[in-house]
């Protein structure tokens, strides 16, 4: 699957806390706390820059909007995404968020560059060591 989509299943429970315009690039931060101290140096964020930026429109079921400040300061959490092409559109707690861009880099919030591989990998282990938790509380 095309990174560019797959990150926002990746992203699961992280929650937008800034988007900002720099050129014709969209920057988000992201934070999921869980994840990303899973990778070093220590942190809380993911910062995401969407390049080639085309379009960003949030759907809460009465409006749609696209005011960057208003969408960050709404508490929004990523669920996830069916999307299979461009435009990508998120299933987030507080409705849908459907972006348009063209290349995605990812940074932590020390600034050090991470992969979706390596954001995918320490998801994945979170979330089969929280699994295996759940199981060993079953008991």
């Amino acid at each position: 699957m095309d990174t560019r989509i797959a990150v926002w299943n990746t992203l699961h429970d992280g929650e937008i806390t800034v988007l900002a315009m720099e050129g014709d690039t969209l920057v988000m931060f992201v934070s999921i706390p869980y994840i990303r101290e899973l990778l070093a140096p220590l942190g809380d964020s993911f910062i995401l820059r969407l390049y080639g930026f085309h379009s960003l429109d949030f759907d809460d079921g009465k409006n749609k909007h696209s005011d960057l400040t208003e969408i960050s300061k709404s508490g929004i959490e990523i669920l996830s995404t069916e999307s299979e092409s461009m435009p990508v559109k998120i299933s987030t707690t507080s409705g849908f968020l459907t972006l348009d861009f063209d290349r995605i880099d990812i940074t932590t919030d020390t600034g050090r560059p991470v992969s979706y591989e390596e954001i995918d990998r320490a998801s994945f282990e979170f979330w089969e060591e929280w699994s295996i938790k759940a199981k060993a509380l079953q008991k």
